[in-house]
């Protein structure tokens, strides 16, 4: 894939990583979320920061199909969620019925218009929904569906009391610059 092409993963997901392990996963998970995935050749697990979004209730996120995080979802559909709403056991599923993807994409058309417009025009949809059905073998569209069965280890913040080292130190550089003194005022007359 070219670089003008929609990826939804994005080249820093060892920044997220760390950002995550750092105790910022409040922060980071409000726009993406990171997934644990088993790797398909390693069977070691693997992690990725993906862009997400709701519509009615459910976690959806588009996908190219040359990602990793998205060929390992489909070797093994079993994964581990972490977003800003706390850490699931989910199952990942491709999205194929046009009734729920038209949904999806008339929603993120709403909030993202942007991102759908990039991503249903490389799918080759020129009139939505009228197109969609026929793209749809093109459309990378997933859902995570909530399960009992035992899923990859989330990512600890193992990190997070450098957060408070560097908080501490950021109020301690504070406290010690020099302070500015009053200007004393004339008595006027």
């Amino acid at each position: 894939m070219t670089n003008a092409t929609y990826s939804s993963a994005s080249g820093a997901d060892d920044l997220s990583t760390w950002l995550w392990r750092l105790g910022l996963g409040v922060l980071i998970g409000q726009f993406n979320l990171l997934l644990t995935t088993i790797g398909k050749q390693s069977g070691l697990p693997r992690r990725a920061s993906v862009p997400y979004f709701f519509v009615n209730g459910k976690i959806y996120a588009l996908a190219t199909p040359d990602e990793q995080w998205y060929q390992n979802a489909l070797a093994n559909p079993l994964a581990t969620l972490q977003s800003a709403y706390g850490t699931q056991s989910v199952s990942v599923r491709r999205v194929t019925d046009v009734r729920e993807m038209a949904d999806a994409f008339a929603h993120l058309r709403h909030y993202r218009p942007t991102t759908a417009a990039i991503y249903l025009a490389q799918a080759g949809v020129r009139h939505f929904p009228d197109d969609l059905a026929a793209a749809a073998p093109r459309i990378h569209l997933v859902t995570f569906e909530p399960t009992t069965a035992q899923t990859p280890p989330p990512l600890e913040a193992d990190l997070s009391w450098l957060t408070v080292i560097g908080v501490l130190f950021i109020g301690w550089l504070l406290r010690r610059r020099p302070r500015r003194k009053p200007r004393k005022t004339l008595p006027k007359a």
